[in-house]
């Protein structure tokens, strides 16, 4: 007789997934449409490096949010 178990399923990769977006989105933002105040404060060598990093990081937790969305959909 097989045995049947009741696992309850975790909503850590949907806080995570939430957690990222909200991360990818700012740094979106951040990185392609920095503020005036931040474009004026920094050197051009300063933003030039201040937008690489917000636009790398975009890329990564964008990525990281659909990974843990996907993860979310099919562990479910």
């Amino acid at each position: 007789m097989p045995r049947i178990f009741n696992v309850q399923g975790t909503k850590s990769f949907y806080y995570w997934g939430l957690f990222l977006l909200a991360l990818g989105l700012w740094a979106v933002k951040d990185g392609w449409f920095p503020s005036e105040e931040k474009i004026t404060s920094k050197t051009l060598e300063e933003l030039a490096n201040f937008q690489l990093f917000n636009k790398t990081l975009a890329i990564i937790s964008l990525s990281g949010s659909a990974v843990c969305g996907y993860i979310h959909k099919v562990v479910k």
